[in-house]
């Protein structure tokens, strides 16, 4: 793909060079306007957006003003953050974005469809390493670290006029500036576990930016706290914070001395990592250390304090399945603890379009623990949808690759829990309306 001079790819080149004494470039960007919730079913078409003139004018209302002789702002943390400069990489690329942050992503591939990685919690654009080499031969790929995690963080702390929270709504801005921004033009998304809701949620409510969908163990819950709009006053009243920054004291200390200080131990963050793999080799240290650096960053206990306390979405994991437009696909591993095939076989009966694909043995993360069979399945998925052909795979098919099978189900259920989930799911239709299952 051809440079684009209005995005900020302030890249480290070879050799390798020390994050700390990279320059940053000083960008003004005037973000993209975007349909209100109100209009949000009403997308105009992908061609349509990216022909507008909204979309041009933001293009062209993008100013790069070099630092070389100019004051500007400090170097941001990421740069600077002892713990996080082993892992910048030559691949590694910047994006500016509100809350005076700077997001790290990774592009690799010239040609092709594009698609974008979202990764799930905890973790980063790292995750897909292995994924990105493998489709980059024939698509044009993006991962791009979430706000708070990974590489991308904010300058400071961020004022409380700013009204940063770390929640499904802000990360979905952040993917949609970022499509907008950054790759502009339409993606295929692929998400992993928190990245799967949020791909859901961008489909669901930016309809024209998607392509389709690729869910992988997508976790269809997130938050105890309701959203303002649908919980009862009473409710919202009580509830003392909704995770907008700063950080309560009593509730950084709260958390601090309950979770924190026990989940960023190596020890009990390697356990709980290689407890949702399979093939528990794949959880190696290298993984762990990422994760752990992570947790470093001066801002991180306030990011994760935010999370804990941010508010769950408007719309259910079922309603932006509802809601969705697109070609779906789904690769799950069957091993997940957390997401266990139940869940898997909910989305398929919302989506009844959708391809199911089960990979055994593997967990949490088929992208990371199994990335060559996940390329190929994603592969033959997307070469299906972009000639508009048949599936590789007939429905109840198997193959095998190396040591997994990985199958073609129609998502029935297959054991007594499933099938009771069967009957509840049947159950709450017939009290609540088809709709139930969107609130």
């Amino acid at each position: 793909m051809a440079a684009n001079p209005t995005l900020n790819t302030c890249f480290v080149p070879e050799p390798f060079i020390p994050a700390r004494i990279l320059r940053r470039r000083d960008i003004t960007r005037q973000c993209c306007e975007v349909p209100s919730a109100a209009s949000q079913l009403h997308q105009p078409s992908r061609s349509q957006f990216f022909q507008s003139s909204q979309f041009n004018k933001a293009v062209k209302s993008t100013s790069i003003r070099s630092m070389d002789g100019a004051a500007g702002r400090q170097l941001h943390p990421t740069d600077l953050e002892e713990c996080l400069q082993p892992f910048v990489t030559p691949e590694s690329q910047w994006w500016d974005w509100k809350y005076n942050s700077r997001i790290h992503y990774r592009q690799q591939g010239s040609s092709g469809p594009c698609i974008l990685l979202v990764h799930g919690f905890g973790v980063g654009s790292f995750h897909f390493e292995q994924l990105i080499q493998k489709l980059s031969s024939a698509y044009q790929v993006w991962a791009v670290d979430l706000l708070g995690q990974g590489m991308s963080w904010p300058a400071e702390a961020p004022a409380p006029e700013e009204q940063l929270r770390y929640s499904i709504e802000t990360w979905t801005d952040q993917l949609r500036d970022f499509v907008t921004q950054v790759i502009q033009q339409p993606v295929y998304l692929a998400g992993n576990s928190l990245g799967g809701l949020l791909s859901a949620h961008l489909a669901a409510t930016q309809a024209h930016l998607c392509r389709g969908v690729i869910f992988l163990n997508a976790t269809p819950f997130w938050s105890f706290m309701p959203h303002p709009e649908t919980a009862p006053r009473l409710v919202t009243a009580i509830l003392p914070w909704n995770g907008t920054l700063p950080v309560p004291r009593l509730a950084r200390f709260l958390v601090k001395n309950l979770w924190w200080n026990l989940l960023s131990r190596r020890r009990i963050l390697q356990s709980l990592v290689r407890n949702v793999y399979a093939d528990k080799s794949a959880a190696d240290d290298a993984l762990v250390d990422q994760i752990i650096a992570s947790t470093q960053h001066p801002l991180a206990l306030d990011a994760f304090v935010s999370i804990l306390f941010a508010p769950q979405a408007r719309l259910s994991f079922d309603g932006m399945a509802a809601a969705m437009q697109c070609p779906v696909c789904m690769i799950y591993g069957r091993e997940d603890p957390w997401v266990v095939p139940l869940w898997g076989q909910r989305l398929k009966r919302l989506l009844a379009d959708a391809v199911y694909l089960e990979i055994s043995p593997a967990g949490h993360c088929p992208h990371h623990e199994a990335p060559t069979a996940v390329h190929e399945a994603m592969s033959g998925w997307l070469q299906s949808v972009e000639t508009s052909s048949s599936l590789p795979w007939a429905v109840g098919q198997q193959w095998r690759h190396q040591k997994l099978t990985v199958t073609h189900v129609d998502g029935s259920p297959r054991n007594v829990f499933e099938k009771a989930d069967v009957l509840w799911y049947a159950l709450r239709q017939r009290l609540f309306g088809k709709h139930a299952v969107s609130r």
